[in-house]
């Protein structure tokens, strides 16, 4: 058996696509030209390429084993795996399969990533081009933590939003938590048989670790719970794309900040930069030891394998890749949160003439979380809505202790969920304060605000995944 490859953990910056802007654009810029489609071709644009960073290529392994799978232009497999083999939960896994002969594609870096989804996406293409039938669903796995299903969800979005509506249909994702995994959660809530096979003891005490284990005993059966998933898993969720609009701070003099429109499934979270990292985009507390999956810098303890050496991060926005829950748990912000409650047909018009209808958080906050998850497994409503989770600081009551009394602190939280939201807008009160902001385990810096929308505004609506339940349609 081959071992997989040494390789580097997936830096920050996505390799330049042929054909595609390869800069982040101001915002005078923007005001001055906006093309119809501007927040999906912004994928496009936040390919920046830093002169300190070294140009990746895909590794001619993965051409190896997509050819291996790919076979013929007259017929599509049925089913690929892409794995994350840039920690040891990937490395294990990718050994497992591979011994047993499944799809396997190994992927390290961001370009490996890249070259994966567009020759499967070519491969689709040719199909149609030399078929008269529709092909059947390309059953896509999707084998990391939640930061690697969100740069497979970004170039899902990225490819379709210039393909025709049909090709909503060519694809389908099957996902296999390896490590901490919002989505992976929320279907275990609404598929009993694949909370079974993924969110048991067994799997989670396996690969939530952050460090390989010396031995493997009393291990679930990999092999066979990734078979049943693949073969079993007939039906589709339509999950819903949520936008988020980072509005960053150039490094650049000449130039003003830059916008940058992300797609995200899962959840937001929002901390402070300290302004020791706020220039480097470093952060201490960007991730736990051996969880920092397609960092641009390997963990100091993690395996041998991962620790040669990567290119420096890009300028702005300072992007880091992460498994952790990341920051604002501990630590106060003094933010200011407007947000928009989505509105029956029968109030939308009172609304129209009332300004009220935006409502406003400005306080010091412990923690922001927001999801896009639809809450008990489905949403109630027909119109696209998010959730917030908010822990705020509740002002000190003039009240006099006793000498020998002591205030509780946990008295001095305020924790409430807020649902049903269109649109959110988060700034920091203090306008020099920079933001962090965890997009689906994705780590952002120097953002001076963002927006969130809860539904991404291309056609391309819904994140196609596959669950052992019945067919359901979007929200």
């Amino acid at each position: 058996l081959r071992k997989p490859n040494p390789c580097l953990p997936i830096i920050l910056v996505e390799p330049k696509l042929a054909g595609r802007r390869g800069r982040s654009t101001s915002l005078k810029e923007r005001q001055t030209s906006r093309p119809p489609n501007e927040r999906a071709n912004s994928l496009d644009n936040e390919r920046l390429l830093d002169t300190r960073c070294h140009l990746q290529i895909p590794r001619k392994t993965v051409y190896d084993q997509l050819n291996h799978i790919l076979v013929s232009d007259s017929h599509l497999p049925d089913s690929i795996i892409l794995i994350n083999t840039s920690d040891w939960q990937g490395q294990y896994v990718s050994e497992v399969l591979q011994n047993h002969g499944l799809p396997v594609v190994c992927t390290c870096t961001t370009a490996d990533i890249q070259a994966a989804f567009s020759t499967i996406i070519s491969r689709i293409q040719r199909f149609c081009n030399s078929n008269s039938v529709t092909p059947s669903p390309v059953r896509i796995g999707v084998a990391g933590a939640q930061h690697y299903l969100s740069v497979v969800l970004r170039l899902f979005v990225d490819h379709l939003t210039h393909k025709t509506p049909d090709w909503l249909g060519y694809l389908r994702f099957l996902i296999i938590p390896l490590g901490v995994h919002p989505v992976a959660k929320y279907l275990a809530s609404i598929d009993y048989r694949y909370n079974n096979l993924f969110q048991d003891s067994a799997w989670r005490d396996l690969f939530h670790k952050p460090e390989a284990p010396t031995s493997v005993q009393d291990s679930p059966d990999v092999v066979s719970r990734v078979t049943q998933y693949m073969l079993g898993a007939n039906g589709a969720h339509q999950l819903p794309i949520a936008e988020a609009m980072l509005t960053y701070k150039q490094k650049s003099p000449d130039e003003d900040s830059c916008q940058k429109f992300i797609p995200f499934i899962g959840v937001v979270k929002v901390g402070i930069v300290e302004q020791t990292s706020a220039t480097s985009g470093d952060s201490d507390d960007a991730a736990p030891v051996g969880s920092s999956l397609l960092s641009s810098t390997p963990p100091a303890q993690i395996s041998p394998l991962l620790k040669e050496a990567s290119p420096t991060p890009p300028s702005s926005p300072s992007v880091h890749m992460s498994s952790s829950p990341g920051g604002g748990q501990g630590e106060l912000m003094g933010l200011q949160v407007d947000y928009w409650i989505a509105l029956s047909e029968r109030k939308k018009e009172v609304e129209k003439r009332d300004s009220s209808a935006k409502n406003t958080l400005k306080c010091t906050f412990r923690s922001l979380q927001v999801s896009r998850l639809p809450l008990g497994g489905a949403e109630t409503t027909h119109q696209p809505t998010m959730s917030m989770n908010v822990v705020t600081k509740e002002k000190n009551k003039k009240v006099m202790f006793l000498p020998k009394k002591t205030k509780d602190k946990e008295a001095e939280s305020k924790s409430q969920v807020i649902e049903g939201i269109s649109r959110l807008i988060c700034t920091a009160k203090h306008q020099q304060t920079m933001l962090k902001v965890l997009i689906d385990g994705v780590e952002w810096n120097d953002v001076k605000f963002f927006q969130l929308a809860a539904q991404w505004s291309s056609h391309v609506k819904h994140f196609p995944l596959a669950i052992f339940g019945p067919s359901k349609g979007p929200y």
